[in-house]
């Protein structure tokens, strides 16, 4: 027994004495044997952990880097954006680039759900919505590009997946702004001539995923020098607290109206989280949370 104590589960008791001396050389030899097999069990399970652990830190570096970090900040407009999952990857993305010199594609987007799955169907959409607004906006506008991106995300969805996602264009000679909102929270906007941040006016069509042929609206409004249109995903505002309490739209209308909108938008978007962090507390994060800022300066040579 002091032999199998020390660690070599291989050793068995061979004692045939007809009593419960038997009995119990027996039940040491099952015992020795169950422990060697958890043993041998638990090593291998320690293994598939530390396998997923490192696969998880890949995915999250991959999901990192598809989401851009440059940021410009230039004469006719300037632009930031953050994303913090909730796991080690999630489904919400944000993105911007160029259609042609002067006219500058944004989209903050969630997908249903958290975790690798999430983050899987979180790439397919942010792929096929950057080919289609590339392939299709010039030819057939904005509406026509999210109609084609669901249903090219309907097929093979087997799994029902869904996201939500706003969509806009802005010219950055003239200011004006097209978007389609898939579903998606009514952005924030910061009207510099008075000083005063509302909710922009969004229809409300379907979200992209479960269901093919569906139309979906356009809408436009015009940005003047100075104006701001803030981004986000409901992990903002339904940011729960201790007590179960969400941070609410109210909340954020009321926060960004308090504060100076006219600073830079990392500074912004760090007092923004810090308000919905001010409400969380010790509560867990529940929610992928994402933000994202463009300021319109203006055409100097208009």
């Amino acid at each position: 027994v002091r032999e199998i104590a020390s660690g070599n589960l291989d050793k068995k008791l061979d004692i045939h004495t007809g009593d419960e001396i038997e009995h119990l050389a027996i039940c040491f030899n099952e015992m020795t044997g169950a422990l060697k097999n958890y043993m041998s069990n638990l090593a291998k399970e320690t293994a598939d952990k530390e396998r997923l652990a490192t696969e998880l830190d890949v995915a999250t570096e991959i999901q990192n880097g598809m989401l851009p970090k440059n940021f410009p900040d230039r004469a006719d407009f300037e632009l930031y954006a953050t994303m913090t999952p909730a796991k080690e990857v999630g489904g919400d993305f944000y993105d911007f680039y160029f259609l042609d010199e002067t006219h500058l594609v944004i989209t903050v987007a969630d997908v249903s759900g958290k975790g690798i799955p999430a983050a899987l169907f979180m790439v397919i959409s942010k792929t096929i919505l950057n080919n289609f607004a590339v392939s299709k906006h010039n030819s057939e506008g904005l509406a026509e590009v999210v109609a084609a991106a669901n249903d090219k995300l309907c097929a093979n969805n087997e799994a029902m997946m869904f996201v939500t996602a706003f969509i806009g264009v802005l010219d950055l000679q003239s200011g004006e702004f097209v978007y389609v909102n898939g579903g998606h929270n009514p952005p924030v906007i910061y009207h510099a001539e008075n000083n005063h941040c509302d909710f922009l006016d969004v229809k409300k069509n379907f979200v992209l995923g479960p269901m093919d042929g569906i139309p979906f609206v356009e809408q436009r409004t015009t940005f003047k020098r100075g104006d701001l249109i803030f981004l986000y995903t409901d992990g903002v505002t339904e940011a729960l607290n201790v007590a179960d309490e969400e941070y609410l739209p109210d909340r954020l209308i009321d926060f960004m109206n308090s504060t100076d909108c006219r600073a830079d938008l990392e500074t912004l978007l760090e007092r923004i989280r810090g308000d919905v962090a001010a409400h969380v507390g010790e509560a867990e994060q529940s929610d992928d949370i994402t933000m994202f800022a463009l300021r319109f300066k203006g055409d100097d040579r208009n």
